[in-house]
């Protein structure tokens, strides 16, 4: 790919203001570029030019390197034409030139005279700058013949992906989009410096960086995770990631279409029914029956749903009782690139995998809107997994679920409040007990009932783990009991 480099600055020695301009200062900056840039236009900087009149100077370079394109003059702030300049030979650039009349030029500290422009010869390579090749500085002011002290600070080109990469603030895998997987990559190094970018800066626009020493498994270099530039990776490029959520570069936007394997413990969505009009909670779990293949570093994973059902401004997720751990980092945003997506990614920082094999990883909560005719509907949710990260960068399986939330409207018979604080699960399951959780009452019994209504289990209120190894595969009511009231549930043995 060929462009023009913006290019990064690393040794920029700009004198803003000398003692009384007391001699000529100007500086070549050290370079890096980027693999697949094949043209490089370095400045030649005057960091003090105070009245001067006559000049010459003289840079070269490698040229098993570099070759020489042109020179570009830009303002051309010292009036150069084609005479000023000349090439003795193929590395060296040389300029000699008197003011009209012998009048003196004052610059301002950072004015540019001119660039030198090269193009690279190799993928990957470098070359010193350097003054006084064929000509010593020398530099007169007006209405004197002696030589003026003069420093001149040589600069470099280094270019090549083993060198500089660049990246967008905010799209730490490089994939185009800034979105909830962006958070995963900032997981896995948090905390590791490198290089920093020279300035910084934040604008949503392609930054040239150094390359950092070390790179991901997939050899994305880590370079692309420091967000803010600062070299080092922490949760101000999070920050960043937020700040620039949604935002597509050269391209649209693609949704991906997950990574479900299959097979792996699977991410479900555990609760209900609930009330229209009142805000519920459904908890994110993972794995049941403590999985060890749900033990893990981070994750990320899409809710779909109809917005028509959902207030939208109601939605919050809580991860503070996350199996993952106590000190994460998190995101979880209504995608702006298409309606009833929210995307949730949770990461450790530790690069250590959590002992804790599976459970709750969120909690979702939110208002169903009431249904037209103020009946009771049903709520559709799909869980489409992204990624299940380790530590070590790979991934493992994972399974993502549907799950149907009946939604009771206004016109229907209330369930109570406790109800709401019910969770069942695993639900669909297969083996061993089956848990019920919540903040409840003290029950007077449970009651489960088949799908013809006949009674085929009665158990004690203070019963929170069930054994139903004797039961055939199918669907069963469970009913649980408090006085005139009733919470009932549907539970589904595979």
């Amino acid at each position: 790919m060929t462009q023009r480099i913006t290019f990064l600055l690393l040794a920029f020695l700009l004198v803003a203001s000398l003692q009384a301009q007391t001699k000529v200062q100007l500086s070549i900056p050290d370079v890096i570029a980027p693999g697949g840039v094949t043209e490089i236009c370095v400045p030649i900087i005057a960091d003090s030019f105070p009245n001067i009149a006559s000049l010459q100077f003289s840079i070269d370079w490698d040229t098993t390197q570099v070759t020489f394109t042109e020179a570009r003059l830009g303002d051309n702030p010292l009036g150069l034409d084609d005479m000023a300049a000349s090439m003795p030979e193929s590395n060296i650039y040389l300029i000699a030139f008197l003011t009209p009349g012998l009048v003196g030029i004052t610059l301002e500290p950072g004015t540019v005279i001119l660039e030198l422009c090269f193009d690279v010869t190799m993928e990957s390579g470098s070359t010193p700058l350097n003054w006084d090749a064929a000509l010593p500085g020398e530099f007169a002011q007006e209405g004197t013949i002696v030589a003026f002290p003069d420093t001149l600070l040589s600069g470099s080109i280094n270019y090549g992906s083993n060198v500089a990469t660049t990246m967008w603030p905010g799209d730490t895998n490089d994939d185009g989009q800034i979105d909830h997987k962006d958070l995963l990559n900032i997981g896995l190094i948090h905390g590791t410096s490198g290089p920093a970018r020279t300035p910084p800066g934040v604008t949503f626009e392609e930054k040239v960086a150094p390359a950092w020493p070390n790179s991901f498994n997939s050899g994305l270099n880590q370079a692309k995770v420091d967000c803010d530039g600062n070299g080092l990776i922490e949760s101000q490029d999070l920050t960043l990631v937020e700040t620039y959520y949604g935002r597509i570069i050269d391209g649209l936007w693609e949704p991906g279409n997950g990574a479900s394997t299959g097979q792996g413990p699977a991410l479900a969505l555990v609760g209900g029914p609930i009330n229209s009009g009142e805000r519920s909670t459904l908890s994110v779990a993972f794995g049941e029956n403590n999985d060890p293949l749900a033990v893990g570093y981070g994750m990320a994973f899409v809710l779909n749903f109809n917005p028509d059902q959902i207030d939208l401004n109601t939605i919050s997720v809580d991860f503070d009782d996350s199996y993952l751990g106590e000190d994460l980092l998190t995101i979880a945003r209504l995608s702006p690139n298409e309606n009833g997506r929210l995307e949730i990614a949770l990461s450790r920082k530790d690069q250590v995998n959590t002992t804790n094999p599976g459970g709750e990883v969120c909690k979702i909560s939110f208002i169903a809107l009431d249904n037209v005719d103020g009946g009771d509907y049903d709520l559709t949710f799909q869980i489409v997994p992204d990624t299940f990260l380790l530590a070590d960068q790979s991934s493992a399986d994972i399974q993502g679920s549907n799950t149907t939330i009946t939604v009771m409207g206004t016109v229907a018979v209330r369930e109570p409040n406790w109800g709401r604080e019910l969770i069942i699960f695993p639900n669909p399951y297969t083996a061993g007990p089956l848990n019920i959780r919540g903040n409840l009452p003290s029950l007077d019994r449970l009651v489960i009932f088949d799908v013809n209504g006949q009674r085929v289990r009665r158990l004690a209120g203070t019963t929170r783990d069930l054994d139903l190894s004797d039961l055939s595969a199918g669907t069963y009511l469970l009913q649980l009991e408090k006085g005139a009231e009733k919470v009932v549930r549907k539970i589904i043995k595979q």
